[in-house]
């Protein structure tokens, strides 16, 4: 095997991403990628997508010797997120980053990346590639997420993304017949990441995205929050306020064993329904009590 690329693969914590992406193309990395890790949920914070993240760096073989990386790796202190240096070939890279993400569909709805395709008869096929925000459809919270929106999106309906990360909620609901949405999220990045995957689906005329200080959204007839049980305790008030009486609200990044205390905070508001679950991860949601 002729070796053309070194990938370097860790499990960085969110708040060390950014200094670590920039070390890495410091150091002479082609490309780096964050990916939605097994075991992260979007987090609501400032500077932070993910509250962890799979990192992977290519470094190209001609400049770049095994050796050399674990050097990298030794002098900046990465043995502690469980670093990896596995050797590729010429195709090896872009065929593993495509694998770990091909088509996944959700009822009626289809999340397609470019290097795949739905089938012919999909009704609703929402595209999007991995990129700097959290939200592919991989992992369990968004899919949760997405399950909630085939299932309860009827049309017409304003719908709030709250955390919107890159738009995959606000955007899988205006395909299925929303009429409005509105991304909110701490990071600008975010937001234009966003942007961008409404363009490219058609929906941007209708995709309204903010920072949350700059918010001004009506009452919605759906809100969801894909983001951490710290976060939504916090917002239980703020978030509550923004559904209209008969409205939904459905809130993932929950662990199983926080469901009882986010359904403490949200049940003076809301008629809350049996929780979902997949994997370690569980979806709240529950209709607007009117007059409270």
């Amino acid at each position: 095997m002729k070796i053309a690329w070194w990938r370097l693969d860790m499990r960085v914590p969110a708040a060390a991403a950014e200094a670590i992406e920039a070390r890495l193309l410091d150091a002479g990395a082609e490309a780096v990628t964050l990916l939605e890790g097994e075991d992260s949920a979007a987090v609501f914070v400032e500077g932070e997508i993910w509250q962890n993240s799979r990192c992977q760096a290519l470094f190209a073989a001609a400049d770049h010797s095994e050796a050399t990386l674990h050097t990298l790796v030794s002098t900046s202190n990465w043995q502690q997120f469980a670093a990896r240096i596995t050797a590729l070939e010429e195709q090896d890279w872009v065929a593993a980053t495509q694998a770990a993400f091909p088509a996944r569909h959700f009822g009626r709805l289809w999340v397609v990346p470019s290097w795949d395709t739905a089938p012919a008869n999909a009704r609703h096929v929402l595209h999007l590639d991995p990129g700097q925000a959290f939200g592919t459809g991989a992992h369990a919270t968004t899919a949760l997420c997405l399950h909630f929106l085939e299932a309860h999106v009827r049309g017409g309906e304003y719908l709030i993304d709250y955390g919107c990360g890159s738009g995959i909620l606000a955007i899988a609901g205006l395909l299925l017949g929303a009429s409005q949405a509105f991304g909110v999220d701490t990071d600008p990045t975010a937001l234009q990441v966003a942007a961008v995957n409404a363009e490219r689906n058609g929906v941007s005329s209708n995709l309204h995205l903010t920072l949350p200080e700059n918010a001004d959204l009506p009452l919605a007839h759906l809100l969801i929050a894909n983001i951490l049980a710290a976060p939504l305790l916090a917002l239980a008030p703020i978030l509550a306020a923004l559904v209209r009486p008969g409205g939904w609200i459905a809130l993932s990044g929950i662990l199983h064993r926080q469901e009882a205390e986010l359904s403490a905070a949200y049940a003076p508001y809301f008629d809350l329904a049996v929780a979902q679950h997949e994997a370690d991860w569980s979806l709240i949601y529950g209709q607007r009590k009117p007059g409270v």
